[in-house]
């Protein structure tokens, strides 16, 4: 059995827990801890997780509820500056060992103590190398974790890393309780123990998830008694839930919904530019898209910022690099709107339009398909713009949605295909995000393109890229850095395994009695400071 087997398989056995007994309690007895009603902030989900588990799930749903459980050795603060947070000081003391001391007293939600060996045992389950956890995609540096002393643990890189305190304070690098992994198995993604300011209590397939304020909460007990996540794939009915007083915030808000609440009083709406990128990762084993004529006459065939700015508005803006702008090691690297350069491509490589206006070759039309999840504003409305733009031209577009509870356990699938024993992966045009969470070009570029990286979807093999984001990551001086950063991103371009496409907006609404949340740069929410207020 491979390791993305594994992966696969234990995420399989968490939604097939939770589809068998339509929900699960935090006690193996099926006693639940009450929260009071009325002091309980609902929070709308358009998407249900596939587990609460990092070992076997990193989505974005994931996050979102894991970010109240569980809690990182180091964090970033507002300006994106790396602060103590489990670890109440840190120290490099040479160029692969980080030394963390821990902050005592603590406890998990299972009772298990917080202590030096529970964070080696924590990193040792996630890089296994027999049976890693996806969050090892934001591990692959590390060599070791070594107990100094109770409250003391070294990490260790396995060579020079130079974003490792980056990655330590990602959010896909919490501190799970390992002893009560080792407990519960493939239910500790139903049942999960942290260390963070709320607790799990319960888990409805399709309802909600349930989480209890920790009264013994190290940075002291929340102002709230706890939080419930509601699953409203629709965006109308989140919108309508937030209006009639069934849940305090909604994210992800459809423009009519933007509309609806900039009218209503009771509601407080914020919309800003997210630190996120959205493109389209290329299967490059497939027929039509292993040819580079045929992937460069995409970039060239429509105008791509013009349509996104007529259709998304100040819902999303035109990205024109494979991160985000302001990113250490970012590259702008535009796409030229040239019909008549795409034509001489595609003719280059045998294509020639038929009576329908289609290229076509060797009696088979173009035709690529965009599978989307739809889970941005005005996502699949731009990409039916996108359809017609390139109907226009000659490839034919369709679209596969994937809706609801689906939406992740395919991009899984879709995502791990390559890794997981060498299947060519069943895609043509995978939509795919990321945020900027370390402040570099790293994350966006080297799990998504590296040889063999986990999060490869792609099949994208180049030494040469691989070389330059070696030293783009090494300890080299950060001007060397850069340049490599920007080295990899040239091979990119001249490659194209994936388009670039947009930076979109997050749009937020909350009850106006509701303080306490916003949208971290890192790209994630905090729940600590929630409360309710006159």
């Amino acid at each position: 059995m491979t390791i993305m087997t594994k992966i696969t398989k234990r995420l399989v056995a968490t939604l097939l827990v939770l589809f068998m007994f339509g929900g699960v309690s935090l006690f193996a007895g099926g006693a639940r801890e009450a929260v009071p009603a009325e002091n309980i902030v609902r929070i709308a989900l358009s998407v249900e997780p596939g587990s609460l588990d990092m070992h076997a799930d990193t989505t974005t749903a994931s996050l979102d509820v894991g970010q109240a459980i569980y809690e990182q050795l180091v964090r970033f603060d507002e300006d994106m500056n790396i602060q103590p947070w489990l670890a109440e000081r840190y120290e490099q003391l040479d160029e692969v060992t980080y030394r963390f001391y821990l902050r005592q007293g603590i406890q998990f939600h299972s009772g298990n103590p917080f202590n030096a060996e529970a964070v080696k045992a924590h990193i040792d389950r996630m890089i296994d190398p027999d049976d890693p956890g996806l969050a090892k995609a934001y591990m692959n540096w590390m060599k070791e974790a070594v107990v100094v002393d109770e409250y003391t643990v070294d990490v260790i890189a396995s060579s020079p890393y130079g974003p490792a305190m980056a990655f330590m304070a990602l959010p896909f690098n919490v501190i799970h309780d390992a002893k009560q992994a080792e407990v519960e198995g493939d239910l500790f993604g139903v049942r999960p123990s942290g260390t963070g300011p709320f607790k799990f209590v319960d888990w409805e397939r399709g309802s909600h998830i349930t989480l209890a304020a920790n009264e013994d909460y190290w940075g002291g007990k929340p102002a709230v008694d706890g939080v419930q996540f509601r699953i409203i794939p629709e965006a109308g009915t989140r919108t309508m839930s937030l209006q009639a007083g069934e849940v305090h915030i909604t994210t992800q808000l459809a423009p009519e919904g933007i509309q609806t609440l900039q009218r209503d009083p009771n509601s407080m709406l914020i919309i800003e530019g997210e630190p996120r990128y959205i493109r389209w990762q290329i299967n490059l084993k497939h027929p039509f898209l292993s040819d580079i004529n045929v992937r460069r006459a995409l970039t060239h065939a429509i105008d791509y910022p013009m349509i996104i700015g007529a259709i998304l508005e100040e819902y999303g803006a035109p990205l024109h690099g494979y991160g985000v702008p302001g990113q250490i090691g970012f590259l702008e690297l535009p796409y030229e709107y040239n019909p008549g350069e795409a034509d001489r491509l595609l003719s280059q490589s045998g294509w020639s339009k038929n009576s329908r206006g289609i290229y076509q070759k060797n009696g088979e039309e173009l035709f690529l398909e965009i599978i989307t999840g739809d889970k941005m504003a005005r996502e699949l409305e731009l990409f039916e713009a996108m359809q017609s733009e390139f109907g226009e031209f000659g490839i034919a577009i369709g679209i596969k949605l994937i809706e609801g509870a689906q939406i992740y356990p395919e991009i899984v699938r879709y995502m791990t295909a390559w890794v997981n024993e060498r299947k060519d992966p069943d895609y043509a045009l995978l939509t795919m995000d990321g945020g900027a969470r370390t402040g570099e070009m790293n994350v966006a570029l080297e799990n998504a393109f590296k040889t063999d990286a986990i999060r490869n979807s792609t099949t994208y093999a180049n030494p040469a890229f691989d070389a330059a984001m070696e030293i783009a990551v090494s300890g080299a001086p950060l001007e060397e850095r850069i340049e490599a950063y920007h080295e990899a991103q040239r091979y990119l371009h001249e490659d194209l395994p994936a388009i670039h496409l947009w930076m979109p907006s997050w749009a937020v609404a909350t009850a106006q009695n509701i303080t306490g949340f916003s949208l971290h740069p890192a790209g994630v929410w905090y729940y600590q400071d929630l409360r309710f207020i006159d």
